[in-house]
């Protein structure tokens, strides 16, 4: 057997964050992250403690990891050409693109949702989380100043916060929770 490439070792190290990411993922959203410790974590991804360390400093780093990686797919989604001319259907992309994420990965919005309300978990990625929050509410209040509302910090902060409902409903009633006409509803507040 020959040695393997620089590209194999990457591969192999991309599949074991991967399914330590995942597992991870599943357990924080259904134990929740105090109750979850690296052993559970290394053992529902089928490797040792001391490799899981291999690829992650720390539970921390692990959470960071997840929540900040998710938040970044949520916010990418909002694709603006023209920073000083936000467009209605640029905005209405980044709802659609983010209702599908919903839909696509409900365990992640669930753990999402639990660490805004454990404040000291919170804190561990809370100035990143921040940091990236901004960035989308500069373009939403963009486009609320364009079309003249009067007060377009507000009016962004109420649409964003409406989405979050709406995520919290869904993913506490997937079945059950109208989502595509919530989504429609949304939309009618731009």
């Amino acid at each position: 057997m020959s040695p393997r490439t620089k590209e194999q070792f990457k591969t192999i190290r991309d599949e074991k964050v991967n399914l330590i990411l995942q597992a991870a993922l599943g357990l924080f959203a259904g134990r929740g992250y105090a109750s979850t410790s690296v052993s559970m974590i290394a053992k529902e991804a089928g490797i040792s403690k001391g490799l899981m360390y291999n690829y992650f400093k720390s539970k921390e780093e692990l959470l960071g990891e997840i929540v900040i990686g998710g938040f970044k797919q949520f916010l990418d989604l909002l694709v603006i050409e023209d920073e000083s001319n936000v467009k209605k259907q640029e905005v209405i992309d980044f709802i659609d693109g983010n209702v599908n994420l919903l839909k696509q990965n409900p365990e992640y919005y669930m753990l999402y949702f639990s660490l805004l309300f454990q404040p000291k978990v919170f804190d561990l990625f809370k100035v990143e989380f921040f940091a990236h929050f901004e960035k989308t509410i500069k373009y939403m209040v963009a486009y609320y100043e364009k079309k003249g509302v009067r007060d377009p910090y507000t009016k962004a902060r109420f649409l964003l916060a409406v989405f979050d409902g709406i995520g919290i409903h869904y993913v506490s009633d997937i079945e059950g929770f109208p989502l595509d006409k919530a989504r429609d509803m949304m939309v009618g507040l731009l």
